[in-house]
């Protein structure tokens, strides 16, 4: 009876030894398996979704995967290399995401070099415009619109003006007498300078609404009627100085006359007779000289 219960408790023994040799014989095994599982796979991250080309890629286009060794060929990404970056080309869902298929700079999708392609083609067809070069036929010269008597705000950029002079009579016996002279015939108004920027009208307005008046006219002339306007602007100046009128400020003695933009020929003929550097010539009137015959005769 003794012997019995010693083989039984012998037999239980052996049994747990055996059961804690398999356990540990079995746990053995599955850390093996996942050291070998470990050298053999990798985690790398992969599409979540379709990711097309030009996408941005962020978090939610990408899932961590893991994937053996043998079907990676390419260092794994990490999620800081990737997120912000733009997809090269199409993506697939479970694709792993390849250095080579993100770039910094977003692509050129196809449909961009589709449209660009036929905007160069388009840009091919139509006729080049070559520009002329620009034919300049009068100068221009700015004008202080205070050197004139006369302000007409009602002028425009384009308007045709005449330029007239008032200038006194230099007979002593008739000073308050005035002459008038044409300074510069159908001068095209180029346009008008309001504090430094060039306007279209002499009259203007500003934010608040409120009317300002400009500072100079810009003219378009010859050289012969600049040279005709500059030097009655200096004789001008010099009579309002030695005046006493000019403390009143009836301004310059410089007139605008505004005229049609056609001329009518026999109107300007009779204008151009009154210029200033008109020359009139006068024929020489003989001097009759009486020849008085003397005689020593008897």
């Amino acid at each position: 009876m003794k012997n019995r219960k010693t083989r039984i408790i012998m037999g239980i023994m052996v049994g747990l030894v055996l059961f804690s040799s398999s356990v540990a014989l079995l746990l053995y095994l599955k850390q093996e398996k996942m050291k070998e599982d470990k050298g053999t796979k990798v985690e790398v991250y992969v599409a979540a979704k379709k990711i097309h080309k030009g996408d941005v890629l962020n978090a939610d286009s990408l899932k961590k995967a893991t994937l053996s060794k043998n079907y990676i060929t390419f260092n794994p990404l990490t999620d800081v290399e990737i997120i912000g970056r733009y997809a090269n080309v199409d993506i697939y869902k479970g694709e792993p995401v390849r250095p080579e298929k993100i770039v910094a700079i977003p692509p050129k999708t196809k449909q961009k070099a589709e449209a660009t392609k036929q905007k160069k083609k388009e840009k091919q067809a139509q006729p080049q415009k070559t520009e002329a070069p620009q034919q300049v036929t009068k100068d221009t010269l700015s004008v202080a619109l205070s050197l004139f008597r006369n302000q007409d705000t009602s002028l425009r950029s384009g308007d045709f003006v005449d330029i007239a002079c008032a200038i006194p009579s230099t007979n002593k016996k008739t000073p308050d007498l005035f002459y008038t002279k044409y300074v510069a015939l159908h001068v095209k108004i180029d346009s008008f300078v309001t504090n430094g920027n060039r306007q279209t009208k002499l009259l203007s307005y500003n934010e608040k609404q409120m009317a300002v008046k400009a500072d100079s006219v810009i003219l378009q002339m010859v050289p012969k009627e600049i040279k005709n306007f500059l030097a009655y602007y200096y004789k001008t100046q010099a009579l309002n100085s030695k005046r006493v009128y000019n403390l009143h400020n009836y301004g310059g003695q410089l007139w605008m006359i505004k005229t049609p933009k056609e001329i009518n020929t026999k109107l300007q003929k009779q204008k151009e007779l009154l210029l200033v550097d008109r020359k009139v010539f006068k024929k020489q009137r003989k001097k009759h000289v009486q020849r008085v015959k003397i005689s020593y005769e008897n």
